[in-house]
Formats: C-alpha cells, sequence, structure tokens
C-alpha cells in the first residue's frame, strides 16, 4: 500500500514542478494534465503549485504512517 501511496504523490509532484515549469518557460502543450482541461485554462500556475503541495502532504503523510507502525512492532 505505501508504494501505491508513493507512487501517488510522485505523480502529483511530477506533474506539478514539470507544469509548472512548461508554463513558465512558454513551452508548448504537453502530457501535463493542466494543459488538457478546459476548466483550468487561466489557473496554471496555481493549480501546479497545488499539485505539488498536496503530492508533498501525501509523501509526507505516508512516511508518517510507516514510521508510526514500524514504532509499534
Amino acid at each position: 500500500m505505501k508504494e501505491i501511496i508513493s507512487g501517488l504523490s510522485l505523480l502529483f509532484l511530477i506533474q506539478g514542478v514539470g507544469g509548472l515549469i512548461n508554463h513558465l518557460t512558454n513551452g508548448g502543450k504537453s502530457w501535463f494534465l493542466v494543459n488538457y482541461v478546459d476548466a483550468f485554462q487561466g489557473y496554471e500556475i496555481i493549480l501546479n503549485i497545488v499539485f505539488i503541495i498536496v503530492g508533498g502532504v501525501i509523501g509526507l503523510a505516508s512516511r508518517k504512517k510507516d514510521d508510526s507502525t514500524k514504532s509499534e512492532n
């Protein structure tokens, strides 16, 4: 389960960081999710930052849960 959560965290981080770099460097449409959802247009930078934060929170939460499980054993 930890691997799935870590993968999800990594996915959010890659989407956020990559999308932010792509948008700030005026890159074209790429595989970043924010570029393809019409409702997100105009909010790309904000949503990429939200993706980064969500990915970080998920990653930290999975590490805390793993640490608490180890300390119980």
